[in-house]
């Protein structure tokens, strides 16, 4: 299998290493930073469980002429906010058949390279496992959470979609096949929405945020708000119980991760919190369901985006 990826951050390159280290023919694409400029020269290194490392050498481009067009799939890790912008570069270098899957936060993704791609089909998918990237070259796995793959539209190839589920399995990225597009989605976006903006504002991991009641009261205030709406869009999701499979993932398999929002604020970057918590302030508008903490949580991030700009 020969696998394009599209965004080099925390999660693009550990799903890039570690198929790599499975075999797998792996390109990572993104824009020219230490980052990738550190793997071009040394290779990935992949910090797992134990503090253990290995590298990894691993084919990186910076320019869509250096891409050769024949991947089986181009699995999409940037920014959802860079979606457009990455993806106008690229479709140009690859084949119009090539399937395309996103594993991005949010929602909306979909539409956008849907939009984008009208000729390729588009798969979906949200993934529980987590990364973070210590320094240039190096990205340590803090998260063991499955990832989940989908369908986005009637037709797509069942066949490959089994295939990448197995390939990302033995990869050690556990990952299974789910029939039902929006619960992936949905799933996968009140994990966002429970961790994301809370870790960002208060600056712990995830397993740090809930480690007190004020911080998984929090959390189940969040995570109900958008139960509420998923239920008013008619979205099955994957979880009985959403509030209690939050809290159990940030104490069992995500707690050391620190996430990808509170990342994007140390760094004073952009952040994905219209994608998220956005949405259901969005979302509850349309259906006329109050979202008084998810809307608080938006507030809350656009000042601390806002504070990186100082006034002159």
């Amino acid at each position: 299998m020969k696998l394009l990826i599209l965004g080099s951050g925390a999660m693009g390159s550990l799903f890039a290493g570690k198929l790599k280290q499975s075999d797998v023919d792996v390109t990572l694409f993104n824009r020219p930073n230490d980052h990738v400029k550190a793997i071009h020269k040394d290779g990935l290194r992949i910090i797992d469980w134990d503090g253990n490392g290995s590298t990894v050498a691993l084919s990186t481009a910076t320019n869509p002429a250096e891409l050769t067009g024949d991947y089986d799939i181009v699995l999409v890790l940037v920014k959802a906010f860079a979606t457009e912008s990455v993806l106008e570069k690229v479709l140009p270098a690859i084949h119009k058949n090539t399937p395309i899957m996103t594993l991005q936060n949010g929602i909306g993704n979909m539409e956008t390279i849907k939009a984008l791609a009208p000729a390729n089909d588009v798969l979906i998918g949200g993934t529980q496992a987590g990364a973070g990237i210590v320094e240039p070259g190096t990205v340590v796995q803090r998260a063991w959470g499955t990832t989940f793959i989908g369908n986005a539209q009637h037709g797509a190839d069942q066949h490959l979609l089994d295939e990448l589920a197995s390939v990302f399995t033995e990869s050690g990225l556990k990952t299974h096949v789910s029939e039902n597009v929006q619960s992936i989605i949905w799933s996968k976006l009140l994990v966002n929405v429970a961790y994301n903006g809370l870790t960002a504002v208060t600056r712990l991991t995830n397993g740090g945020a809930i480690r007190t009641r004020e911080g998984e009261d929090i959390l189940a205030n969040l995570v109900t708000e958008a139960v509420k709406v998923a239920k008013a869009k008619e979205i099955p999701l994957l979880y009985k119980d959403p509030v209690a499979e939050c809290i159990r993932l940030g104490k069992e398999e995500i707690g050391m991760n620190t996430s990808s929002m509170l990342t994007d604020v140390l760094h004073q970057r952009k952040t994905e919190i219209e994608v998220m918590n956005g949405a259901i302030v969005e979302e509850g508008i349309h259906h006329g369901i109050p979202t008084p903490y998810n809307d608080m949580m938006v507030k809350l991030i656009k000042i601390i985006e806002n504070s990186y700009y100082k006034s002159t």
